[in-house]
């Protein structure tokens, strides 16, 4: 019973990155998709659209093309853009809400510090009309000590690999 004690519990999110998650334009900032992924505010994420071009819609093309990429219906289409809690996008932009922050995806995004459970969505302040979903992957970016600890590791096995043959030579002469 006391052995059991000294084990170390770990516990991990139940989303393992990366992951893939296929955003709805269709959904109200309320109801946006929870990718079940819990951002920690010390890891740097990669946010990347699987195919770029691909085009969603914020309803009919009347007056101006309401098609865009996951960067949002550029300013200059007519459409403009909108703000919400304090946070301002183009119109059709590809967003992401972690705890109550909301943030700018676009077509590819790095960005660390965010925190809370993270939803993801189309930018919109109507939704009954939109139509189209984008493919979002996430993935956590290894940061610069876990860089340095792999070469590390690599550089011990590659050393000790040498040492080895060189070792084993001696001893046959």
């Amino acid at each position: 019973m006391a052995a059991a004690s000294l084990v170390p519990t770990l516990s991990f999110a139940s989303i393992v990155l990366p992951d893939t998650v296929t955003v709805d334009s269709t959904l109200a900032i309320p109801s946006w998709q929870d990718t079940g992924i819990i951002l920690s505010p010390g890891q740097t994420y990669d946010f990347t659209v699987n195919l770029p071009a691909t085009l969603w819609h914020a309803g009919n093309d009347s007056p101006f093309s309401r098609a865009s990429d996951a960067n949002g219906i550029p300013g200059n289409a007519g459409y403009g853009v909108w703000t919400e809690n304090g946070f301002t996008a183009n119109y059709g932009a590809l967003v992401g809400e972690a705890g109550s922050t909301f943030f700018l995806i676009g077509t590819h995004s790095v960005l660390s510090g965010l925190s809370g459970d993270l939803k993801v969505g189309y930018w919109d302040s109507y939704f009954g009309d939109n139509f189209g979903t984008q493919s979002l992957t996430i993935s956590a970016v290894p940061e610069a000590s876990t860089w340095a600890m792999m070469i590390l590791g690599f550089m011990g096995v590659g050393f000790m690999a040498y040492r080895r043959k060189n070792t084993s030579a001696f001893r046959l002469a």
